[in-house]
């Protein structure tokens, strides 16, 4: 038994914000997600990120770190200002995984941390560690 196929669908119906401004990066989260029942919608900056979540409900966001217009440190702050989404799942991402960066993700108000390159496994169970189910 493939325990891949075990974990993926619990992520079905969930609809997560991926902050990433780095196509390639956006096709793998895009496709690690979908296999898992959840649905992707992408935003290439943390104001594209703002925007996304003044206009439609997410179950959790994955947010890069390093990014143009705004990146995903500020982002959070903003996020975590505003009352309606002060609960809202954020997962860092980045390729920068020093004590330092996950110190910095954690001030900003993020709840975990992910090191790029994604390993698939980790990305979905650190999802279902933070997601809270529908009823």
């Amino acid at each position: 038994m493939n325990l891949t196929q075990n974990i993926y669908p619990k992520l079905k119906g969930f609809t997560i914000l991926v902050v990433e401004d780095n196509e390639l990066n956006q096709q793998v989260i895009k496709e690690i997600l979908r296999h898992s029942g959840a649905t992707a919608v992408i935003a290439e900056h943390g104001k594209e990120a703002l925007n996304a979540l003044s206009t439609r409900s997410f179950d959790g966001v994955l947010m890069d770190i390093q990014m143009p217009v705004m990146d995903g440190l500020e982002a959070t702050h903003r996020i975590r200002a505003n009352a309606q989404w002060s609960d809202l799942p954020i997962i860092a991402l980045t390729a920068n995984a020093g004590q330092h960066y996950r110190d910095l993700c954690q001030h900003a108000g993020m709840n975990d941390f992910l090191a790029k390159p994604i390993n698939p496994d980790l990305l979905v169970d650190t999802l279902l560690k933070w997601l809270i189910p529908r009823c």
